[in-house]
């Protein structure tokens, strides 16, 4: 019974710190079944909830999912036909992969408005680096166009209308790279 209604303590609090961030101390004195619960307050009772984990809430257990993030390499040769397209680069270690999936996260900043933000320019030099190493791997290719897209998780009314709806992607940032352009700031 206590671990419930910790957790309805912790569902009104993280609610309205979350929707009403300006007044939530006041909204949480106010709100009954909140201020009902004050022995979690207690020195003792929060010892033991800190101990035990029962006061981390529902985000401990299920975090927040990260938007998911495509690139997408298309190949050309000197006259522009196509090549190939590709994914991601070519890595020799599991290690390498997870660390890049990882830094996949920094692309959020493409959805900021202030495109001369120095995580912007973090974002662009991190996917040229991407392109050189795609571009490098094949001999044939002139240049590489890199694309970074979002994918967009259908809403329940998008899938009601259409329950066959196709994964929808939101491009990003779509940039052109030529060999030359690699190594320009290395002479």
């Amino acid at each position: 019974m206590t671990t419930l209604l910790i957790n309805v303590k912790g569902t009104i609090s993280s609610y309205i710190e979350f929707y009403h961030t300006e007044d939530a101390e006041k909204r949480k004195r106010e709100n009954r079944v909140f201020s009902s619960l004050e022995f979690a307050e207690n020195k003792a009772v929060s010892t033991f909830l800190s101990y035990t984990g029962l006061d981390t809430g529902f985000g401990f257990f299920a975090p927040n999912v990260a938007s998911e993030y495509l690139t997408e390499f298309t190949l050309f040769s000197t006259d522009s036909t196509l090549i190939e397209t590709t994914y991601f680069p070519k890595m020799h270690q599991k290690e390498s992969v997870s660390r890049i999936r990882t830094a996949y996260s920094m692309f959020e900043k493409y959805m900021e408005s202030d495109p001369d933000s120095l995580e912007i320019k973090r974002c662009d030099i991190f996917l040229k680096g991407l392109a050189s190493k795609v571009l490098l791997e094949n001999e044939r290719a002139e240049f590489v166009n890199a694309k970074v897209q979002l994918y967009h998780y259908p809403t329940l009314e998008q899938l009601k209308s259409n329950k066959t709806m196709a994964p929808i992607y939101v491009l990003l940032k779509s940039k052109n790279y030529t060999r030359d352009e690699l190594w320009e700031n290395y002479k």
